[in-house]
């Protein structure tokens, strides 16, 4: 009687406990990475302008507005991401994760104060897809999405939407 008196108190408070946090922002990443896999190549070339970004993904947090040019590095990128990734077993993975693997190939990754970075580790590769490094916000938006070269003295940096 007291285990059933127990389960009537405790089971509305689990329901009421929020989910993890970074599990979230896993799901998120991980449905950026399924949609870029499963989008044609004709859609994310026809990407001119930054609402045509956002329609590849409700994920994006854009921030500014991007020239021509810009949208063009991007358009590049993610077909170069596809591409990499287009048949391969991969897998999400934390700041951590990401760094212990990254360490093995005597690469430190930087660090972000905007939010919490994910990599997407290509398991049949057996490497850690570095260049496109993703950053979720704690809105559970994903801000970033690569690493560049950025300033003087040049230094690798995310490149913020």
């Amino acid at each position: 009687m007291k285990q059933l008196f127990f389960l009537i108190l405790i089971l509305p408070l689990l329901a009421m406990t929020p989910p993890n946090k970074e599990a979230r922002q896993r799901k998120v990443v991980e449905e950026y990475v399924h949609t870029l896999l499963n989008t044609d190549d004709d859609t994310i070339r026809a990407i001119r302008n930054n609402e045509d970004i956002a329609k590849l993904s409700s994920l994006l947090k854009l921030t500014r507005t991007y020239t021509k040019e810009e949208i063009d590095n991007a358009i590049d990128f993610l077909l170069f991401v596809k591409r990499t990734l287009k048949g391969h077993r991969y897998k999400i993975l934390n700041f951590k994760e990401g760094a212990k693997k990254l360490k093995k190939d005597k690469i430190t990754p930087p660090k972000s104060d905007r939010g919490d970075i994910f990599y997407i580790y290509d398991i049949d590769q057996k490497g850690v897809f570095f260049q496109a490094s993703i950053i979720v916000d704690d809105d559970y938006k994903i801000i970033s999405i690569a690493l560049g070269m950025c300033d003087h003295p040049q230094r690798l940096c995310f490149l913020y939407l």
